[in-house]
């Protein structure tokens, strides 16, 4: 078996047998299986070949009619049902033999898309014989053509919204682009037309196989898309649609001429019609289901009789490429079609032309650090605050002094006091806070004087922009007094401080509790301080294109929804120097003569009160703070991380 020349005998031999005689179909299912393996050896490969087909009966070479039934085999008997209607071959290979061809053709009749023709082949003993095949009439071919009308005004539209979604310097996923990518590819696909008649009824099935298998693959791989996949797709692809020149709709101005209004909105009628037709047209090559009725559908039905595309597509790859019955799922397998597949993360375009508009990987990856350094911007600003000091001075510390020197007559070392009775620390800091910056908060009148040394009066913030924050304060103050009334002799160290935040349930369970609590009202504060503070500081970067704008002299009324946090607007009295805090307390003095906020944007009275009230929350070791310094360390990790 070793030698070379008798497997070549052998070889010969096994590929004589399969030419010459008629294997049934579960035989060829072997036959490929044998051939297809290749950890037999070549020998032991045809021995197999031979010894599987040399008992099958010899091809026939008799020429029956098309009117003529063909016998029915005697190695099984069959009722006239199952003669006319032969059971499906369980394989999902194409079948070489011409069984089906009369059951097809008188299945596929009606619609008169092939007809029957007859081949002359010399893999015979007598060297000569016809081989019955179908192959397309000018009706598929008309059919095909029509297909191919509407493809074309489909791609046409396509390739003009697919231009628009990757120039658009907004958009960043390229999933939808790189499917509309595919789509396009399948439906400039259109088989068969380009062919001379004369040519396509000479065509065999490896020949019709080449032809239509890569748009019949495509149709069926559509198929296994996603459901939202699906919707997200057509509805991006409706959304570019209705934004293109000659689609986009007329705007009707109030007060204009009615005859002018009548003709806009004849305009838009037809716009909207013809923008219904595509997309109806459109989602029927994107079908949820190929029985799915469609406006394709009911046009073909109407021109040609065809149920739908899933039908006609099943008529084809079953009379012309497997020439046997088929379902669906026998295509599928045999070409192991799959969903699209698309990179979610490159652009599917040349690289000069990603380069030209931005979506190249280099200046993707830039975009990306980009925004992630967007985004991290208001965590370094928190992070910022939370360092801010007073010319070298602890801001928490210098508010505790300021506190006793000024309100409880009192001399403490705060630095001693914080780390020896924290209760008392955070206390004179909760009081500090009232008595120095809560005027601000809550619409005190307060006297400004700006650059010109004109005196105004007015408020940051209205009455009740800080509504909420500030009962919750107050309760705070009435707990903090409680809570010292009671506890008269506690005296915990930063240590224990820190140790029973975390404790839930026991005798120090409260005192925790009520430390969390402090720590999540003053986070409130900081939070909504700081919207202001970015708020102001967009402001300020634009305000070069905002010249001859009178100074904002109101009050903060109303919070911007969170949508519109991004936008920018500036802080009242923000160029002013405060004067006084009318009934204000010895404390708030110290605000005299200070700027709202300094020209650098990084100092002023209203940020060390952002700044302060963040210190305080993180005294208090908030979670929510806690979590968005995570946040902020994780973000800074992955503009690290990114690809420079």
């Amino acid at each position: 078996m070793n030698n070379k020349e008798d497997i070549k005998k052998i070889e010969r031999r096994a590929r004589a047998l399969l030419t010459s005689k008629e294997i049934p179909p579960h035989k060829q299912e072997v036959v490929r299986t044998l051939m297809n393996n290749r950890q037999l050896r070549p020998g032991e490969k045809y021995q197999a070949i031979i010894e599987l087909v040399q008992s099958c009966p010899d091809k026939k070479t008799v020429l029956y009619r098309s009117e003529a039934p063909r016998p029915v085999p005697a190695r099984k008997k069959k009722t006239p049902a199952e003669a006319q209607k032969p059971a499906p071959d369980p394989a999902s290979a194409p079948t070489e033999t011409s069984y089906y061809v009369d059951y097809l053709y008188r299945k596929y009749r009606p619609l008169k898309l092939f007809r029957k023709r007859f081949l002359t082949h010399r893999n015979n003993r007598i060297g000569i014989g016809f081989r019955r095949r179908l192959v397309p009439t000018k009706q598929l071919i008309r059919v095909m053509k029509y297909l191919a009308e509407v493809q074309g005004v489909i791609t046409a539209r396509l390739s003009v919204f697919m231009m628009e979604i990757i120039k658009d310097p907004e958009e960043i996923d390229p999933v939808v682009f790189n499917h509309l990518r595919l789509i396009r590819k399948w439906l400039a696909e259109m088989p068969l037309i380009h062919l001379n008649y004369d040519v396509i009824k000479w065509m065999e099935r490896p020949q019709f196989d080449r032809e239509l298998k890569t748009w019949a693959c495509w149709f069926y791989s559509f198929l296994k898309l996603e459901g939202e996949l699906r919707e997200r797709i057509i509805l991006e692809s409706e959304i570019r649609l209705r934004s293109l020149e000659d689609l986009r709709k007329e705007e009707l101005i109030d007060g204009e001429p009615e005859s002018s209004r009548r003709e806009k909105e004849k305009h838009n009628l037809e716009r909207e019609k013809q923008i219904y037709e595509y997309m109806m047209l459109y989602r029927s090559f994107l079908p949820i289901d190929p029985k799915q009725d469609c406006l394709l559908s009911k046009r073909l039905k109407q021109e040609f009789g065809i149920g739908s595309l899933a039908e006609l597509i099943l008529a084809i790859e079953e009379a012309l490429v497997f020439q046997r019955p088929l379902i669906p799922e026998q295509i599928i397998s045999y070409y192991r079609i799959g969903a699209p597949f698309v990179s979610i993360v490159a652009w599917d375009y040349s690289e000069e032309y990603l380069v030209t508009v931005g979506k190249d990987p280099e200046s993707l990856e830039k975009k990306k650090r980009d925004s992630l350094r967007k985004v991290a911007e208001p965590y370094e600003t928190l992070a910022k605050l939370l360092r801010h000091d007073d010319e070298g001075k602890n801001l928490l510390f210098k508010g505790v002094e300021d506190q006793w020197r000024y309100i409880d007559k009192k001399h403490h070392n705060p630095r001693m006091m914080y780390h020896e009775n924290f209760i008392g620390f955070l206390d004179a800091a909760v009081q500090y806070f009232k008595n120095m910056y809560l005027p601000l908060l809550e619409g005190t009148t307060i006297v400004f004087r700006d650059m010109g040394r004109e005196e105004h009066e007015g408020a940051l913030f209205s009455f009740d922009y800080f509504e909420k924050h500030l009962a919750v304060f107050n309760k705070v103050l009435d707990e903090m007094h409680f809570f010292r009334t009671n506890n008269p002799t506690l005296a915990l160290s930063r240590e224990d401080a820190k140790r029973i935040v975390k404790v839930v349930s026991g005798n120090q369970a409260e005192a925790g509790r009520f430390i969390r609590t402090v720590g999540d009202c003053f986070y409130f504060f900081g939070r909504d301080l700081q919207v202001v503070y970015d708020q102001h500081r967009r402001w300020a970067a634009k305000r070069g294109s905002l010249a001859g704008l009178e100074p904002v002299r109101d009050p903060l009324k109303n919070r911007l929804p969170d949508e519109k946090n991004e936008l920018a607007r500036p802080i009242p009295f923000h160029d002013c120097v405060i004067l006084e805090v009318k009934n204000g307390t010895a404390v708030s003095k110290e605000l005299s003569g200070k700027r709202v906020m300094e020209d650098s944007l990084y100092d002023g009275v209203f940020v060390r009160m952002n700044a302060f009230v963040y210190q305080v929350a993180y005294e208090c070791m908030s979670e929510r703070l806690a979590a968005d310094l995570e946040e902020r360390k994780s973000l800074l990790k992955r503009i690290e991380d990114a690809p420079s």
